[in-house]
């Protein structure tokens, strides 16, 4: 969730660099090189870390939908793969990385689909309000604050309706239109953030806003 799912910065881009030695790197030489000890590192090493590691999140773990299908898939994935090494190969040891990057792009290619069609359903409202006017705001800082204003000069005289504080990427914009966004808006108001290399350019062709 932190990291949008990418496995690149999963991998490579943690906020802290230290998580990817106790929490990547460790774990996998000690699966491979501890043999029957590694029960042991696992349930006095691994897992009280996480638990220690979790309790002291300021934000906690939210298992949405996608993290859900992930697990599940994971779960599934690596059971089978057990289940064939045990009984047809007689093996004990099992690949780490193989259920994970299976279960990886199954969940994103289910969660791709899904949002292709939500995607579609959020135009097709944004078309269906008459005489709507959206206005995209961006910036490097500052972009919360804009549109607040903006939204309150605007509310004298129109329904105007803004995204919410936290509401800035596609994702987040779509859900906004699909769940929030008045059919009787006349002027929508959008915060456009930018995380990634094309950020503003999908969300301004997806909105096709008259102001910018």
């Amino acid at each position: 969730q932190w990291y949008s799912y990418k496995l690149d910065r999963v991998v490579f881009k943690h906020h802290k660099s230290h998580w990817h030695i106790i929490y990547f790197v460790i774990p996998i030489v000690a699966y491979y090189t501890a043999a029957n000890f590694f029960p042991i590192f696992l349930f006095f090493g691994i897992l009280p870390s996480l638990l220690f590691w979790h309790k002291r999140l300021d934000k906690k773990i939210v298992f949405t939908n996608r993290v859900k299908m992930f697990l599940s898939t994971l779960i599934f994935i690596a059971t089978m793969q057990d289940y064939i090494m045990i009984n047809l190969y007689s093996h004990t040891k099992f690949s780490i990385l193989l259920p994970i990057i299976t279960a990886l792009v199954v969940s994103n290619l289910v969660s791709f689909i899904s949002f292709i069609r939500y995607k579609k359903r959020a135009r097709e409202k944004l078309d269906s309000i008459e005489n709507l006017k959206i206005i995209a705001i961006t910036g490097s800082y500052g972009k919360t604050s804009v549109k607040s204003f903006i939204s309150q000069l605007l509310s004298l005289k129109y329904k105007v309706y803004q995204t919410p504080r936290s509401v800035n990427t596609l994702i987040g914009i779509v859900q906004d239109i699909n769940n929030n966004l008045p059919l009787n808006t006349q002027i929508y108001v959008v915060e456009a953030g930018a995380r990634e290399t094309n950020d503003i350019r999908d969300i301004s062709h997806f909105l096709q806003h008259q102001f910018a």
